[in-house]
């Protein structure tokens, strides 16, 4: 399970220590790893431990791509429970694909200006309008950074400073039924392609092979693969509940 929901590719994991004798590499206690051939796995080590410094800068250098200007919109998927499940307000006119179960509303939010004072400023060597960044450092973690959010017209509050913020602010508006009011925005918010199609967020950042005209998703992760040289992968990673 992963996220509450199940996951069919779940498998049970385990931590193995390891040391490298040789030119390979054996259980820390001693003796061989027995796994299958093609067995995938993560290693990881002391980044001093490397002894390669061109390898160790690839993989462990950070980059910075802005994805989306300010004035972007991004729908947000909602649970509005006012109808009784049936669908509320305007929706995008293509359904968009891996919409949250019991999706019944979207609204839309607008990328505002830069934050003043926040560690988006580290990201970038100069002050720059707002937007949508993608960072990734190394092969360890991917994340989309943004910028302040402008909320829908007439909405009580109308800056959000984050896109965290600005889910919290639509759910307690909208899903009253809920207790908590956070959520995922990589699976929750959903982004425009050229081609006038919504997508979530998480393609994004996990720069997912596309099938079809994404354009956006596409000359992102082809910008990553030129500066590293490969495209990082985010493997798929359940818990059980």
């Amino acid at each position: 399970m992963t996220g509450g929901y199940f996951n069919p590719d779940w498998r049970a994991k385990v931590t193995v220590p390891v040391k490298r004798v040789g030119d390979h590499w054996e259980f820390f206690y001693g003796g061989d790893v027995p796994v299958r051939e093609g067995t995938l796995g993560e290693l990881t080590i002391n980044a001093d431990g490397i002894t390669d410094e061109d390898f160790r800068k690839r993989v462990s250098q950070e980059l910075v791509i802005k994805i989306l200007h300010e004035g972007a919109r991004l729908h947000v998927a909602l649970s509005d429970q006012s109808k009784k499940g049936a669908r509320v307000g305007k929706w995008p006119e293509v359904f968009p694909p891996s919409v949250p179960p019991g999706t019944t509303r979207f609204e839309c939010v607008t990328l505002g200006p830069s934050k003043p004072k926040s560690r988006q400023m580290d990201l970038v060597t100069v002050v720059e309008p707002g937007g949508l960044w993608l960072k990734l450092k190394g092969l360890e973690r991917t994340e989309l950074v943004g910028s302040t959010v402008l909320m829908p017209s007439g909405f009580a509050t109308q800056n959000a400073i984050s896109l965290n913020h600005a889910l919290t602010l639509l759910s307690q508006a909208y899903e009253t039924h809920r207790i908590s009011n956070t959520g995922n925005v990589y699976t929750r918010l959903f982004y425009e392609e050229p081609g006038g199609r919504w997508f979530p967020l998480n393609d994004l950042r996990e720069g997912v092979q596309a099938v079809g005209e994404r354009k956006l998703l596409n000359d992102t992760w082809q910008h990553v693969e030129q500066v590293l040289g490969w495209r990082p992968t985010s493997p798929k990673k359940g818990k059980r509940k």
